[in-house]
């Protein structure tokens, strides 16, 4: 989106109103001095860092410019007279400050920040006349985001000009404001005063950007995995949806204070196994004929004393039904053929094509790299583990993304959260092996362990993971469901997880998948007449917003005319979603 330097000067008129007034009085003093009443002043016009708008250009991140007051204590000490005391005081009422005169009087810093407003006369009119040569007025810019469902870990915030987390962060040098402006006023007069302005330098403000995120989708994906947690009684819980064949990151959520997304890791238990049979298919190791026999439990070598179990004995299984049923047996007696046919080293090297064990490089800080230790650093039984979503650390997006290779036909894209960015594309497996795996994949979730995912009348294709956390005494479960829909050409690859649900259940078919199939449910019905909308002339939906964020919207949309009924968030409105009487907004708050 470009730059509006002129925008930044309209914002900028009430400001040079205010400066018209001051000349015209220096201008009677000049005069009166018998001084020549022609001048020329300079002043600057603030530069802003760039905007953050999501997919659809509704705005998520801005500046707002902003007028600060602060008292010159220095020069107030050297100029005070005990005449000043009751002005002081009145000051000091007027901007709620927590000091007392004689506080104020003796504080070590030079200047003391009185109060922050929209608009300078509203800092002015609290000024006492005789404390006003004592008083700066200065404008300031202050950083606004939209900090629901789960936006804020994604943009960052922004502490004196400086971004810190997420986006605001990684992308800070281009979104930083670049100079000032400055624009030379000219006048000449006595009492009628004559200006002319001249613009010396527009500022230079920082670049705009828009995000892949679709904040419809995040608001599905917020809603969905907030619910589950409260319902599953997890730690926390997160969804990433990708759209497919771009990478593009339309929805990223998490519920912990802290993007965990990019910067904790799971093991993904038996929803790496896709990644583990496609391998083995695409060496040959395998074909879809294979047999395998499952006992119900199996060593992963036979001198070293550790028992892999299965839920079930399954006997007899073919590739196929050994992925469907997610047999740890079968998967294992895989990874020895692959451990065999191409040694720890050339295995861990198919791993990192799928990104594993290295930061996806997405546009947000503080992405870690997961965990996957060089082969030489393997245990006896790393390959066998590994193989089953052990002894393997992955960040739900690093793993998100490399899901979506399989939905993707082979075509490992790199994430990214920046819409015109230029992702890095590779080659992984062939299309042919892919198209194997996605069948077995939707016979997963049409009769496997995925069953929950189910749809009605959506094809989907996507594969459970329970593991296991190591945590001494006591069971503890990572719970992952990774699919894509519609099956046949995938539009988004979505990825769920729950940190240790403890209510009545916590395998991932059980509580993942229903996950994955609510929010399938409700991305398909999704119409853009339901979207949230920051359209001008029309009333957004703001119902389940917190106050802030409603406020946040209502400001872009020029409502100057609002009521608040309540404490908590909204839950009601008038008027209603859709509306275009737009003149007075009441927002109905409850919890």
């Amino acid at each position: 989106m470009a730059n509006n330097p002129t925008g930044t000067r309209v914002k900028f008129i009430f400001f040079l109103s205010c400066v018209f007034v001051g000349v015209g009085i220096s201008n009677l003093i000049l005069q009166g001095l018998g001084l020549p009443a022609v001048y020329s002043l300079t002043f600057k016009v603030p530069s802003t860092r760039g905007k953050i708008f999501d997919v659809y250009g509704r705005l998520c991140a801005y500046d707002e410019i902003v007028y600060s007051a602060y008292l010159d204590v220095d020069f107030l000490k050297s100029r005070f007279k005990e005449r000043l005391m009751p002005h002081l005081k009145l000051l000091i009422a007027n901007f709620s400050l927590p000091y007392s005169p004689e506080q104020l009087l003796s504080n070590s810093k030079r200047f003391v920040k009185l109060g922050q407003a929209k608009e300078r006369d509203e800092l002015l009119s609290k000024v006492p006349t005789e404390l006003i040569p004592f008083v700066s007025i200065e404008y300031e810019t202050v950083r606004k985001r939209f900090e629901d469902y789960g936006m804020g870990k994604i943009l960052g915030k922004v502490i004196d000009g400086k971004g810190f987390g997420g986006v605001e962060e990684a992308l800070n040098s281009t979104l930083a404001r670049q100079k000032d402006g400055k624009i030379r006023i000219r006048y000449k007069g006595f009492l009628t005063t004559t200006l002319v302005i001249e613009t010396i330098a527009s500022p230079r403000n920082g670049k705009d950007i828009s995000l892949t995120i679709d904040l419809d989708l995040q608001k599905i994906a917020y809603e969905e995995i907030k619910n589950a947690v409260q319902k599953n009684r997890a730690v926390s819980g997160g969804v990433i949806i990708l759209e497919t064949k771009t990478g593009k990151i339309r929805a990223m959520v998490t519920t912990r204070e802290w993007n965990d997304a990019i910067m904790g890791y799971f093991e993904p238990g038996s929803a790496i196994k896709p990644i583990v049979y496609a391998i083995a298919l695409e060496e040959k190791i395998v074909d879809l004929q294979t047999i395998f026999q499952c006992e119900g439990k199996i060593k992963p070598i036979d001198d070293v004393d550790i028992v892999v179990r299965d839920l079930y004995v399954h006997g007899k299984v073919d590739l196929t039904e050994a992925l469907v049923e997610s047999c740890n047996s079968a998967t294992i007696l895989l990874a020895r053929q692959i451990k065999e046919k191409l040694g720890d080293y050339n295995y861990y090297q198919w791993l990192e094509k799928f990104g594993f064990g290295k930061p996806t490089k997405v546009q947000l800080a503080g992405e870690i790299s997961g965990v996957l230790r060089k082969p030489e650093s393997w245990s006896k039984i790393d390959f066998a583990m590994i193989s089953i979503g052990q002894s393997i650390g992955t960040t739900p997006l690093q793993f998100a993304a490399a899901f979506n290779t399989i939905a993707n036909r082979g075509v490992y894209v790199a994430p990214t959260i920046i819409e015109d960015f230029e992702t890095e594309k590779r080659k992984v497996l062939s299309p042919e092996v892919c198209d194997k795996i996605v069948q077995i994949l939707h016979q997963v979730v049409e009769r496997g362990t995925g069953v929950r995912a189910k749809v009605p009348n959506v094809g989907i294709a996507g594969k459970t993971g329970t593991a296991q956390k190591v945590a001494a005494g006591e069971d503890k479960y990572y719970s992952i469901f990774a699919g894509f829909f519609p099956y046949e050409d995938p539009q988004y690859t979505i990825l769920v997880w729950l940190d240790e649900p403890s209510a009545n259940a916590y395998l991932a078919g059980e509580v993942a998948a229903p996950i994955f199939a609510k929010i399938v449910q409700r991305i398909t019905k999704l119409s853009r007449e339901q979207v949230i909308s920051f359209q001008e002339g029309l009333m957004p939906d703001l119902r389940g917003l917190t106050v802030k964020d409603a406020l946040f919207i209502l400001k872009q949309l020029n409502v100057e005319e609002i009521e608040i009924v309540g404490t908590g968030i909204v839950k009601n409105q008038y008027p209603p979603p859709g509306s275009v009487e737009l003149e007075k907004v009441i927002l109905f708050l409850g919890y």
